[in-house]
């Protein structure tokens, strides 16, 4: 199953195509507990791909609090990568064990939620809600790097307060409604402007024009990650297999290369923002007794 159209299913009956090569639904792992109640696990290789996400965002959340110097975007930062953190545990959570999403499409059109489909429909906002967010604070950090905005400024930050919360109004509107062209704009369309304009705004800081190789290999796995899971998920799934494709298929190579992504451009932000060290030069000569041979 190809992750965008999984992802389109939250909110609309867009299922694959029956020409796919990908399995037409996900892996389950089910356990029974003494009570008699299935426990199912839905898509369970993501698992690990969310702990590492959640590991990354609160491991480069902290360390970039800890830069020395000055850093007026650190705050913008560490906010970027915290939220990456929660929003792929909420993708997880929501991915692998709070049921068929296809089934939340349904009961939406029905008008009729219980707790569980409201559980569900709540991460779907939060997991969509994130994933549009984490690119608008990636548009606003590279707009503080360029000093077209102050990130100090109360401005700034009731700035980026309200377009977070303009995102998720909107998210949970699409969703309710069935809006068609949710996804496509807040999901493909926000993102792929956001991060355009953030890599435009880190190619005009001459500085930290040593550190671009770490954000381009950022951007070149990320690049790969989003054609494994759109375009290029039905050649994933024949060169796997229907078994493996199951497993290690497009979501989960999405999930991954996410992660990858992530961690390049974190050390974009260390190798950027790193405090240049004064060096001090010993000399052999005395410069007081002897001025002339320095």
């Amino acid at each position: 199953m190809q992750y965008f159209s999984n992802l389109q299913s939250y909110f609309y009956e867009s299922n694959s195509s029956s020409n796919s090569s990908c399995p037409s639904s996900p892996v389950q792992w089910c356990f029974n507990d003494i009570d008699a109640y299935k426990l199912c696990i839905r898509n369970p290789t993501l698992i690990p791909t969310c702990i590492l996400a959640l590991t990354i965002g609160l491991f480069c959340s902290k360390r970039i609090s800890k830069l020395p110097g000055t850093f007026s975007t650190r705050w913008l930062y560490q906010l970027t990568f915290f939220l990456y953190g929660i929003m792929m545990t909420s993708a997880g959570i929501l991915h692998c064990f709070l049921g068929d999403p296809q089934k939340l499409s349904d009961v939406l059109q029905d008008n009729d939620i219980n707790s569980s489909e409201f559980m569900q429909l709540l991460f779907a906002v939060i997991d969509v809600g994130l994933t549009t967010n984490i690119a608008v604070s990636f548009f606003f950090c590279g707009l503080c790097d360029i000093k077209f905005l102050n990130p100090e400024s109360k401005f700034t930050r009731f700035s980026l307060m309200i377009s977070y919360c303009i995102v998720f109004l909107l998210w949970t509107l699409g969703i309710l409604n069935q809006w068609t062209w949710t996804f496509h704009v807040l999901y493909l369309g926000v993102v792929s402007v956001c991060c355009f304009i953030y890599l435009l705004t880190q190619l005009c800081i001459k500085s930290a024009r040593r550190a671009l190789p770490s954000l381009i290999f950022g951007g070149i796995y990320g690049a790969i990650g989003l054609f494994a899971a759109s375009i290029g998920a039905d050649h994933v799934c024949k060169s796997e297999g229907p078994f493996w494709s199951q497993y290690v298929g497009p979501e989960f190579l999405w999930f991954l290369f996410s992660d990858i992504s992530m961690a390049f451009v974190f050390l974009y932000v260390i190798q950027a923002n790193r405090e240049k060290k004064t060096v001090i030069k010993r000399y052999p000569v005395d410069i007081e007794k002897n001025p002339e041979k320095f």
